[in-house]
């Protein structure tokens, strides 16, 4: 399963906290959108966490939001300070974005 981090940003030292975490926790579980045209899932959350649990050899466990114009990033609990774009606008640029495969 192929899976494009929407957010390009991370930062080194949250990501060896996820880590740690995620060991004693296990795999987490993310929001995903299947992008049908692209063959992979745009993750909608938790890029921290699955790089963390990509390089831990964790699968994660995907909860699939359908593709939408309706539903907006704030439902997803993006910062209130960024702006609010439609799930879609989101997904359509995930193939530009990292992309992990897991099993």
């Amino acid at each position: 399963m192929k899976i494009a981090l929407l957010h390009n940003h991370f930062n080194e030292d949250h990501l060896d906290e996820v880590k740690a975490q995620m060991l004693t926790l296990g795999a987490p579980t993310i929001h995903v959108v299947y992008m049908e045209c692209f063959d992979h899932y745009a993750a909608l959350e938790g890029c921290h966490r699955l790089r963390a649990a990509y390089d831990l050899g964790l699968d994660p466990k995907f909860i699939e939001i359908e593709y939408s114009d309706d539903m907006c990033s704030s439902v997803l609990g993006y910062d209130e300070n960024e702006e609010n774009y439609p799930i879609s606008e989101i997904c359509d640029e995930s193939y530009q974005k990292v992309i992990l495969e897991f099993d």
